[in-house]
């Protein structure tokens, strides 16, 4: 989700119905089992970086052994970054931003500062919502040691929200857990009854916990691009995912030839 630095608006939806409550998920076992794993992994490549040549030197007092003060910075470095990794952790374990889908609009509370004292809170009643683009978001990126390299991606849904306040516009994104989760189509269900406008674009523009693009680039890229394809007036998120990101790069595709015809020769 992306936060915005102004203050929430004095307009609250709380006596509105909720229709759906959409919480940040913990990552499941496996996932946070590996990054035990990983981060005492790194903890002790750093242990082994300041520890050895430090018994080197106390163990032979030779001044050829002073270049390895290089692998102490590195492993102090290394311990620093790790220290750093399980704060962030923590501190993203006990703040999990929350997104209320109400009958008179949509209600967020937002961690997505890492270190803030307070939620950024939104409330967004229909009538402020301008249109909802669905679009992907990276859950996570494996790199492939094996078969030349590359790396895997993780993706699921996110819906970026574009609405109208205090005389600007402003955007706000929800993410879904996965593209099996049921909750995407409830969202759109209920868009969908209040007649907000629906879009779709494969290009990722956020990753989990931080962004591609800052707000004021995401709100550019909204404002100026040509990419982005309506979302069929009926079916859910699986039944048109696929067949719109097909569309999506036609359409990008002749985009772009219409952009190479008008450059100049």
């Amino acid at each position: 989700m992306t936060p915005d630095p102004r203050p929430a608006p004095e307009t609250s939806l709380t006596g509105s119905p909720v229709v759906h409550v959409l919480g940040e998920q913990r990552e499941n076992l496996f996932w946070r089992g590996a990054a035990v794993v990983g981060l005492f992994f790194l903890a002790v490549l750093a242990g082994l970086f300041v520890g050895v040549p430090v018994y080197l030197m106390i163990a032979f007092r030779s001044p050829w052994l002073l270049f390895t003060l290089v692998f102490v910075a590195a492993g102090v470095l290394l311990l620093v970054k790790t220290v750093g990794l399980v704060r962030r952790g923590a501190w993203h374990a006990r703040h999990r931003s929350t997104c209320t889908l109400r009958e008179a609009g949509i209600e967020t509370t937002e961690w997505s500062t890492v270190g803030a004292d307070a939620p950024v809170r939104r409330s967004i009643p229909w009538a402020d919502v301008a249109s909802v683009v669905a679009s992907y978001r990276t859950v996570r990126r494996i790199i492939l040691a094996q078969n030349g390299g590359g790396a895997l991606t993780e993706s699921a849904p996110v819906l970026h929200v574009l609405f109208d306040q205090d005389g600007r516009r402003q955007i706000t994104s929800v993410p879904f857990s996965s593209h099996q989760d049921p909750a995407v189509d409830t969202w759109i269900t209920e868009l969908r009854k209040h007649g907000v406008e629906l879009g779709y674009t494969a290009r990722a523009l956020s990753w989990k916990g931080e962004t591609y693009l800052s707000t004021e680039a995401q709100l550019g890229y909204f404002a100026t691009t040509e990419e982005v394809i309506p979302f069929p007036a009926t079916g859910g998120w699986l039944e048109n995912a696929v067949r719109l990101e097909n569309r999506w790069h036609r359409h990008t595709g002749r985009l772009q030839e219409q952009a190479g015809t008008d450059l100049p020769r």
